[in-house]
This record gives structure tokens, sequence and C-alpha cells, in this order.
């Protein structure tokens, strides 16, 4: 059998120029650090890359232009001590000295079960698994936003794809899913209804990178020993009762598909029956895409390529987005029908409508709820619309929920907008087709309590931040999950601080207009409004000028169309 080779530092540059992030590498990189070999070879193939382009320098000073080249300067380690099983001490201790070793600076996150966010200590199985991830998300993106790292950098390697997408495809997953893990995603906002896994908009700029998504694993188990590198193995990894991806990577480690368990797996007293699967059609549906292949690499080379075949389809969905997309309102999209019409396969089109549903909701961008859950009916149910029988009538077009807290309507398109860019109603001669995608009036059993779903009271959080020497310099809000406003403390004017301290004045943020744009408001001795989202498009309807003194008060709009 043919050694396994360690990984290289020219291969390993390599792999990261598949993963750049589109704001381009942070000064700190910080990396998900567990302990285990997978991550310690990450943390060691990242600071080595760090040392070596210093030292290139420092021996040819003629390539100083490395310094303008944006990589990272400085690795930052951070583990997450779950708490939850007797080998967590011996990871962590593990995980900082390969930290100490590898000349990273580390930070310990230890997670504190039943204090809130977090819930009591979760048991085994899935629904545990679940809620332990969450947990350790939290405290990662807590770690990165203290040491002012918007970048980390996680182990992933092709193996744990494979079980990503076998473990998907049990599940009947879209093609999306299919493509397993993304080389580099943005963290995104979090999940609705959820303290635990809420990031808000500092979610939005902050991101995830996979540079090992096309190594397998027996080669970072080579790196680590190619430079004498100690790790801990995490001992709930190999226990296939706990989780379905577990009971799916034992499966995969052995030669037949079948998952047949013929040894009593460990079981703790809090685990339930062992899931059970069988992979076999799975692994073969792999194998079928890649016949050319060895048979050893088919389930990897299978999932490397449905990586590929999405990043087409996002390439096409962007092109054609670009050019259907026209100008609108803030947090609107406005689809004119006959660059939609461009879209004519089937992916592409669920894709389209995904991208769309996650700009416009109201609900966390990058949530399953913002993409209508993706579920397989909901979309087809919009792509009828969207994409209407050749033989339907203009006329026949009728708004729609599509779904996510998103309306649809469509709208007739002047050639020339002039005064006016769309009128809601079908097109006459001269005219073009199009659809206006904008946030939905909130669902609510009566018109005061959908009122009150989208009004935030804000005077708390302003009386804190002005109390507090550390805090006076600002307060900021993502409101509706569309909205970053930000409150320049320092430069409250005189009157409104003194409402809002002496006379107990209310601040809110509701939403005006059709659009549900965020309006500020005091309810103080003289009620007014004292900040809005001011916006100028030709053609459209222009709101009411921001009050005179509004300069203390930015509002911003931060959903992305963008694939990633």
């Amino acid at each position: 059998m043919r050694p396994v080779a360690p990984i290289t530092p020219a291969e390993f540059f390599h792999l990261l120029q598949r993963c750049i992030p589109p704001v381009g590498w942070p000064t700190k990189l910080s990396v998900a650090n567990s302990g285990g070999p997978d991550s310690t070879a990450l943390l060691f193939l990242l600071t080595a890359t760090v040392r070596d382009r210093s030292g290139l320098q420092e021996r040819a000073p003629s390539l100083s232009w490395l310094n303008n080249t944006g990589l990272f300067r400085e690795i930052i380690s951070i583990h997450v001590n779950h708490d939850l099983q007797p080998a967590a001490r011996s990871m962590e201790a593990t995980a900082a000295n390969n930290a100490r070793l590898c000349g990273a600076p580390s930070v310990v996150e230890k997670i504190q079960w039943g204090h809130p966010p977090f819930p009591s200590q979760p048991g085994d199985g899935t629904a545990g698994e679940k809620v332990a991830r969450e947990a350790r998300y939290n405290r990662l993106f807590g770690a990165m936003q203290w040491i002012k790292s918007n970048v980390i950098a996680f182990a992933h390697h092709a193996d744990d794809q494979v079980e990503t997408v076998v473990m998907r495809m049990s599940q009947g997953s879209s093609p999306r899913g299919l493509a397993g893990m993304r080389p580099v995603r943005r963290w995104g906002m979090g999940q609705r209804d959820s303290k635990l896994y809420s990031f808000g908009a500092n979610g939005m700029r902050s991101w995830i990178v996979r540079p090992l998504l096309h190594v397998p694993k027996d080669r970072l188990l080579a790196t680590c020993e190619a430079n004498g590198l100690d790790y801990v193995n995490d001992p709930t990894n190999f226990q296939p009762a706990l989780t379905l991806r577990n009971a799916i990577r034992k499966e995969l480690s052995k030669k037949a598909c079948t998952y047949q368990l013929k040894e009593a797996p460990y079981v703790s007293e809090a685990t339930s029956q062992a899931p059970t699967v069988d992979i076999t059609p799975y692994v073969y549906k792999l194998r079928a895409i890649v016949p050319d292949v060895a048979p050893a690499e088919q389930p990897r080379e299978a999932v490397r390529r449905l990586g590929i075949r999405l990043e087409e389809v996002e390439t096409q969905v962007t092109e054609i987005l670009n050019r259907a997309r026209l100008p609108s309102p803030p947090s609107t999209l406005l689809l004119a029908s006959s660059a939609l019409a461009e879209a004519t396969d089937k992916t592409v089109r669920t894709e389209l409508i995904r991208r769309c549903l996650r700009f416009v909701s109201p609900g966390p961008w990058g949530s399953l709820w913002a993409e209508g859950h993706g579920d397989r009916d909901t979309y087809q149910r919009i792509a009828n619309q969207l994409w209407p029988p050749f033989f339907t009538s203009l006329l026949e077009r009728r708004p729609f929920t599509a779904g996510a807290g998103v309306a649809a309507n469509p709208v007739a398109i002047p050639r020339n907008p002039g005064r006016r860019a769309v009128r809601f109603s079908a097109p006459e001669k001269g005219e073009a087709d199009g659809w206006l995608l904008s946030r939905a009036e909130p669902y609510q059993k009566t018109k005061s309590m959908a009122d009150l779903s989208t009004l935030v009271d804000v005077t708390d959080a302003l009386v804190h931040a002005m109390n507090n020497p550390r805090g006076r310099g600002g307060y900021s809000l993502l409101y509706d999950n569309r909205f970053f406003i930000d409150f320049d403390l320092e430069h409250m004017p005189w009157d409104v601080a003194k409402e809002i301290l002496a006379r107990n004045a209310r601040v809110t943020v509701r939403p005006e207009t059709r659009w549900f744009l965020p309006n500020v408001t005091i309810d103080g001795k003289t009620p007014r409004e004292i900040g809005r989202l001011f916006w100028k498009i030709d053609g459209w309807q222009q709101p009411r000028r921001p009050p005179l003194q509004q300069s203390w008060i930015k509002m911003k709009f931060v959903r992305t169309l963008d694939a990633i």
C-alpha cells in the first residue's frame, strides 16, 4: 500500500485560495480548535503559513510586497469546552497546548449549561447533539466578537463531506443540500425565535471558511504524524448509537454498506434505541455519478462534483438576477419577467426563488424560515406564478403570498419610467411585465397585534447605554431582521435626551409605508418623528426628508442577494 502523504505548505496555500471570503482575509483569523486531529492539523498548517511568509520576507526584503497580498497575519485558536463528557478537560488541555506549540494565542470558552441563553445540560441522541452544536456556535461567535475577528476556519474534511451528503440524502434533501458544506459562507443571523442561535447584524459581517473539504481524513492524520502533533480523539464520534451522523460514519468505514449492527453498540443510560439506516442506495447513487473513478475515491469525487454543479447553478442565478433586477425601494425586489424567463432549469429556478425569499424575508438571513423551509411544494407553487404556462394571459396574474413573510405583486413596468416606475395592474402596450417582492404584512389575529409585532420600544436600552460610561458612545439595533439602526448617543440632541431622562418619554421604532421601513418616534411633550430611512429612486414616490437633527441616527438595509 502506498504511504499516505502529509499536506505540504504549497498544497495548503492552494487550498486557501479556494475559500477566500468575499471581503478578503482578515488580519486575525480564528480557528475552531477541538484538540482533535483535524483541527490540530489545520491549526498547524495555518500558523506554518504565517511563519513561512514572515521568514521569506526576512530572508528576502525585496518580497515585502507580500505584506499587501491580503493574507492573514495572526492565527487565534478558539476551543469550546462542552463539559458533556469525561474527556472534556483532556481535550481542552490538548487544544491549549497545541496552540501554544504552534505560537497561536488561545481562547477557551466553557458552556455554562443552565445559565441563559444556555438550556440545562442536554442528553444523548440527535436532539442533544443539536443543542450542543448551537451552544458551540454561540460561544465560537462570541469569542470572535471579543477578539475582533470576522472569519473563522473549520477543519471539516472530505470524509466529513461524504457523511454530510449521505445523511442529507437519507433525509430527502434538495440538490443544494446534496452539494454538502460550502468552502466559504456567510455566518448568517441564526434561527428564528432562538436566543441561543442568534447572531444579528454581526452575523452578516462574519464568515466561515473550510480549507480542507477536498482533503481526506488520512492525510490529516499523516500531517499530524509527520510533524509530531499530539491530539485527542473525541470518543463520542465513534458511538453509532448517539447520532445518525455517527451511525453513517461507522457504516462508511465498513466495506459492507448495509447498516446492520451485529455487535451491541455502546448506549448510555440516557440514550434511546440506536438510529438505523440503510445507506446502500445512497452510496450507489454517489458511485453512479463517477463510474470512471476508482471505487475507493468514488464517494468523495461524486460529492466534489455535486459541489461544482451547485457553483455553476449559483453563477447562472447571479447572472439572471443581475439582468432581471430593477431599482426599487430598500428591502424590496423588482424583477423583470423577460429576464426571469432565462431560467429554464428547475434547479436554477429553485435556487433563484430561495435567494429572493432570503433577501426580502423578515426572518433571520440564512435561517430555514427565511427560505420557506426549503419546502419543494412552496417553491413549485412560486415557480408556477413566476414562470406560468405560455398560454397564460397576463390578465390572470394575481398577487400572492410566497411564504417566509414575503408578498409578491405582479406589476407593469413602463419602458420610460418617468414619474412612475411601476403600475400595479396588467401591462399596457409598450410596457413590460414583472414582479415586485416585498415584506408581507405581519400575520396576526387583529390589526393591533400586527402593529405591535413590528413596534420596538428602545427607550430602556438607550437609557442603559446613556448611563453606562462604556456604552455612552452608542446603541445599535437590528430591526425586523432587515435594517441596522445605529444611535450615536454622543451626538443625541439635548432636547431628546432631556425628554427621555427627565420626562420619561418613550422612543419607539415602528414601520411606515407599505414596505415596512423603519421610523423612529418620541412620544414626549411634543410627539414627533426623530429618525427615518431616507432613500431616493427615480420613478418611485419619495418619502419625506429625514428630520433635520437625524445625523445621530443612521439606518442601513443589511440583507444581501448574494449566493453566500
